[in-house]
């Protein structure tokens, strides 16, 4: 095991001592290296200033890929193995920028400046990525960096200027030399940090086989770390002290995403942004869902089994995985246990996850020939915004058009993600076609008792439930939508709308 953590910044090799495990990348750039480019706004991962770009081995893809990220919520020993390159970083040359900051500079897409590096340091990373940012692509790629100063315009001409460099002229040569870093670190020994002072303790331990998991749970209780873009705020929002980080990022044996005929399972290391990209063609609605879940920085970052091991009642992936059917696999040393996912949440901040355990991957079952499958997200934003709430919906449908199964599920209705038991058993045998809307309601109010928050009061949950299960029938039948005729309700802000303006 050694301390010492070894990265590549800019181009160059950085070996740093020892150093409090709750550290950020962006803190250590702007204090420790004095490279203050990359911007703190919000601290929480949701504006994009601090954006940087990453280079990390993908055992699942096995190659080295690149990825904008925010820097603000990820913790510096996190980044171990991995090359940075940030705002000042990217010129060739004093005398020769790189063609991300010319295509600013001519369109003149600076804004008021705060936000600026963000917005080029994002258009770098698809540069890395071989990318050719066009139309909603364009959107989709800066849906992370939310400055709000003036137009985007010019920051999409900019984009679509990098967009029109044929391949052949683009050198991305010097990225083989941090590539060979990256993959040359994967040989070292296990980044296993000690460090204590008079008043506590700080320790991290990111072990690279899962052989080294389990001793390390049985031995303390270290708090399991996967993507920070949750647990991140708990330290930058909440200032918790988390005295022992036990990172599973580098866990070669959780890193893994496989596909047959019936079904994937995804590793727990297996990032939102890779499953996205192997379940989407499979699941149509699941893709757009993971397009709105967060930017382009937080699915880099953040994990599948992340998002469903923290027990969120607001978590998107993990209603859908239920109506879906996915199944836990849990793993305790050399034992291991398979249990259906709803039944992994069992109340608020608790789940069935006992000491010396971890989740080992996601099981979720392929759509069948009669399966159609439905999720919708409601928020205050449209892209990258907590929900209010997001509703799944499964249905296996005879020929004849009945259902013949229902598996429906709700995020934001109840203090865990949860079936809508009542409802998907009152569906069995009804003609999707023709349903009892009013018995419908009625068993969607005995399943939720939802609570108003900020982000939507009761009556507005209870009706938005409602009229996604609404939405997802008439979608699959082929039917018109029709919700509730003339109704009027209250959106997330308050204010009253009518249902062709309900965003649902």
């Amino acid at each position: 095991m050694r301390e010492n953590i070894s990265l590549m910044l800019n181009g160059n090799i950085e070996q740093i001592p020892p150093i409090n495990s709750a550290v950020t990348l962006m803190n250590w750039l702007r204090n420790n290296k004095n490279l203050t480019g990359t911007k703190e706004g919000c601290a929480e991962g949701d504006c994009g200033a601090c954006t940087v770009v990453i280079g990390k081995y993908n055992h699942s893809l096995g190659r080295v890929t690149w990825s904008a990220v925010n820097s603000c919520i990820l913790f510096l020993p996190m980044l171990d193995g991995c090359s940075i390159r940030t705002v000042e970083g990217l010129a060739y040359s004093e005398d020769e920028l790189h063609p991300v900051q010319t295509a600013f500079i001519e369109k003149h897409a600076s804004q008021c400046g705060f936000c600026t590096p963000g917005f080029v340091m994002s258009l770098y990373g698809a540069w890395c990525k071989k990318q050719k940012p066009e139309g909603s692509d364009i959107d989709n790629l800066f849906a992370g960096n939310l400055c709000r100063c003036t137009g985007y315009l010019p920051i999409k001409k900019a984009a679509l200027q990098i967009g029109a460099i044929p391949e052949e002229e683009r050198d991305t040569s010097y990225l083989n030399i941090e590539e060979e870093f990256v993959i040359q670190n994967l040989k070292n020994e296990p980044l296993s940090i000690d460090v204590k002072n008079e008043k506590r303790q700080f320790r991290f331990d990111a072990p690279k086989n899962i052989k080294m998991v389990g001793p390390i749970l049985q031995e303390k209780d270290p708090l399991i770390l996967s993507g920070a873009t949750d647990i991140g705020l708990w330290v930058t929002k909440k200032h918790m002290e988390i005295g022992h980080f036990l990172y599973l990022g580098d866990v070669k044996e959780l890193n893994f995403l496989n596909e047959n005929q019936k079904a994937f399972e995804i590793g727990a290391s297996v990032s939102h942004e890779v499953a996205m990209q192997k379940l989407g063609s499979h699941f149509e609605a699941l893709l757009e869902l993971w397009r709105r879940f967060g930017s382009e920085q937080v699915r880099a970052s953040g994990t599948v089994v992340g998002n469903i091991a923290n027990g969120s009642p607001i978590a998107d992936i993990s209603p859908a995985f239920i109506a879906l059917g996915a199944s836990l696999t849990i793993s305790h040393l050399e034992n291991k246990r398979v249990i259906p996912i709803q039944s992994f949440f069992i109340s608020y901040g608790k789940q069935d996850l006992k000491k010396g355990e971890f989740i080992k991957s996601v099981y979720v079952p392929k759509l069948e020939k009669n399966q159609r499958f439905e999720c919708f997200k409601i928020s205050r934003r449209f892209d990258q915004d907590i929900s209010a709430v997001m509703g799944a919906f499964l249905f296996s449908i005879s020929e004849d058009g009945f259902i013949e199964k229902a598996q429906i599920a709700y995020g934001g209705m109840a203090a865990i993600p949860k079936e809508a038991s009542n409802l998907s058993e009152l569906l069995i045998g009804k003609e999707l076609g023709n349903l009892p809307l009013d018995d419908c309601k009625k068993a969607l109010k005995e399943d939720f008792q939802p609570i108003t928050d900020v982000r939507a009061s009761r009556e507005y949950r209870n009706d938005v439930a409602f009229n996604l299960f609404v939405k997802a029938c008439d979608k699959i039948s082929g039917k018109p939508s029709s919700y509730l005729p003339g109704a009027v309700f209250e959106n997330v802000s308050g204010n009253s709308v009518t249902k062709s303006q309900q965003n649902v």
